[in-house]
């Protein structure tokens, strides 16, 4: 005879299910309820995320090796030209035999020696007949010590291999300050645009010197 407790529950049920009242040798038994994550829901492969982005406006970092006699500043404004894109020129490392550096005065002055590069930055942009285009570099007399640096008007000669950090986007925009909404009140921006269309009204300190030959770098250009 089985026992039963004071709720009137089969001992012998217990932990394996509730008896139909009904018939008492009738047993039903019972599912644990599981909880959490489905099995394999956490391998599950997911998508790949897809970025849009607009090409001509893409900055990329090349990094540039200069031989020994290579024209710098000739061959960086050439390859803006011959690529159609604005080069930003971060940094160098390496030595240059000559260079020709531009006075307050507008004068030229020519320094040859051994100068070893201490910095070297410039923009340059092919926009239309006379390109926008600055170079300015810092360097250390490694003969007779101190330090020359300014605006390069003229070569700049690769003496060894030198090395140039320079970004690389394919448009600028052209924005001259104060506004003509601030200035006379107009709401349209005159002689502005992006490079690969509109020119731009701003001299070129290089034209003259080397801005104005067509011809390829005295030297390879090697990315």
């Amino acid at each position: 005879m089985a026992h039963t407790n004071n709720n009137g529950k089969d001992k012998n049920n217990e932990g394996h299910g509730q008896g139909n009242p009904n018939n008492p040798n009738e047993k039903v038994s019972t599912t644990p309820v599981r909880r959490g994550r489905p099995v394999g829901s956490k391998n599950k492969p997911k998508l790949p995320v897809v970025m849009a982005e607009n090409i001509d406006n893409v900055f990329k970092t090349h990094l540039i090796e200069f031989a020994s006699g290579v024209n710098i500043a000739e061959s960086l404004l050439h390859f803006s030209r011959t690529h159609q894109m604005g080069l930003c020129v971060l940094s160098a490392n390496g030595s240059v035999i000559s260079v020709t550096l531009r006075k307050a005065s507008g004068a030229m002055m020519l320094h040859n020696g051994r100068f070893d590069i201490i910095s070297l930055n410039g923009s340059f942009l092919p926009i239309g007949p006379t390109p926008t285009s600055w170079l300015n570099v810092f360097l250390a007399n490694g003969d007779k010590g101190g330090m020359i640096g300014g605006s390069v008007g003229g070569p700049l000669i690769a003496l060894g291999p030198v090395m140039v950090m320079v970004g690389i986007f394919g448009s600028a925009i052209y924005e001259r300050l104060p506004l003509p909404s601030e200035e006379n009140g107009e709401g349209e921006l005159s002689g502005g645009g992006s490079y690969g269309g509109i020119g731009i009204g701003i001299g070129d300190p290089m034209l003259g010197l080397f801005g104005r030959s067509r011809q390829k770098p005295n030297g390879p250009l090697n990315l």
